[in-house]
């Protein structure tokens, strides 16, 4: 009688519990709706009417010392200052050498007149890097048969021009002959900016089967993703990659107030001025975070980037063969697959510019050596992207 009665107070414990947990899972959902009234939603429609301005991030939380480093990091710091030009360089810098950090650290002022810091901790827009997450979201649905590679862009979006010319594969590494030149004023929701998107979108049949950076292929597969699961872009990279590899310093530039480590993004005026003055903060337009769908509108810190990238490499999201299959740069011209570049060496490497920051990636194909440089000061001659390289060359050589 006693064993029941334990039984039945243990399995009520445990209901409680469950129960709670829904709970809390269904009013975060619902402070994120509220956020952003139009987040979550899967309306074509505009954003409700309430005035919308172009805005820039400002960090809940700052620095104002910088901490003390090692011997071995001041050592690094060293190392690093002539390739990074000193004092020059404004973001965070993470270097992974076998699967462990041996440098994380960061330069300039997450915000000037907070005279607050950038650290390790610091977060950033990361831009065009996205595309490699995006990828890897639509390859799961590959691999759970509710897709596949070969499958036409007609299938989900048939009056699109080309349409059936084009195949999600060659959407994934570029090669479709689509282009973009109008986006949208207004603040749109997922499926709203995919729509636009559709109804703007041109092709070029001579560029067909060509390579050409276009991230319009991307929004279009953010559409195809919604189509095939039935939920929204964004539930999909919340459940799927945030929760999944439980990231601390990531989320959406639309939710920025949510943020505690998000840098405020710097630009100059004139921007052939190339000096760190911070006299400009950059201010997005609430659009153009609503046009970035699955092409540019996360923010994360750079370990937490790097947590994500690793996992990409490794088939944590999906099978070593789909990892392999998604990566096949099929024979164009610049190596892209799967949102990523192939590297000579075997490794990989992605960039992202705008809004006032940009960002960049080096890393092997076994994910385990890597540099990450994550900035929130867009410069005109901007070298991130050769000082990223050079610095991955320079772990690889084992000068770190």
């Amino acid at each position: 009688m006693k064993k029941r009665l334990w039984r039945v107070i243990l399995f009520g414990f445990i209901l409680i519990i469950l129960i709670g947990s829904a709970g809390f899972g269904y009013h975060n959902y619902r402070v994120m709706q509220r956020s952003d009234p139009i987040f979550f939603s899967g309306s074509t429609k505009h954003i409700p009417a309430r005035k919308l301005v172009p805005k820039t991030f400002v960090p809940r939380k700052v620095v104002t010392q910088q901490p003390k480093l090692s011997l071995k990091a001041k050592k690094l710091k060293q190392l690093l200052e002539p390739l990074i030009g000193g004092d020059q360089f404004v973001g965070t810098i993470l270097i992974v050498k076998n699967g462990q950090p041996i440098y994380d650290q960061g330069y300039g002022y997450a915000n000037f007149q907070k005279q607050g810091f950038n650290t390790a901790q610091s977060e950033y827009q990361i831009l065009s890097m996205q595309k490699s997450m995006t990828a890897t979201l639509l390859m799961q649905q590959v691999e759970a048969g509710r897709l596949r590679l070969t499958d036409r862009l007609a299938q989900f979006y048939p009056n699109i021009p080309g349409a059936k010319k084009m195949t999600i594969r060659s959407m994934l590494n570029m090669t479709t002959g689509l282009r973009i030149h109008n986006f949208s004023t207004r603040s749109l929701s997922g499926s709203g900016v995919v729509d636009y998107a559709a109804h703007h979108v041109q092709f070029l049949p001579n560029q067909n089967h060509k390579w050409s950076y276009q991230p319009v292929n991307y929004t279009l597969l953010a559409g195809v993703l919604q189509r095939v699961t039935h939920r929204t872009y964004y539930q999909l990279f919340n459940q799927h990659i945030i929760r999944l590899l439980d990231l601390h310093h990531s989320g959406f530039v639309m939710l920025a107030k949510r943020a505690n480590w998000l840098s405020t993004p710097y630009h100059n005026q004139p921007f052939s001025d190339d000096s760190a003055n911070y006299l400009h903060a950059f201010h997005e337009s609430p659009a153009n975070q609503h046009n970035e769908l699955a092409t540019g509108n996360v923010y994360m810190n750079a370990s937490d980037f790097y947590k994500v990238s690793r996992a990409i490499l490794q088939a944590r999201f999906v099978s070593v063969e789909n990892t392999q299959i998604l990566h096949d740069a099929a024979g164009n011209r610049k190596g892209y697959a799967g949102g990523l570049y192939h590297e000579k060496n075997g490794g990989y490497w992605s960039h992202g510019v705008g809004y006032g920051e940009e960002s960049g990636m080096m890393i092997s194909g076994d994910g385990q050596n890597a540099v990450i440089m994550l900035s929130n000061y867009r410069r005109k001659d901007s070298m991130l992207k050769q000082q990223c390289h050079q610095i991955y060359q320079n772990l690889m050589q084992g000068m770190y």
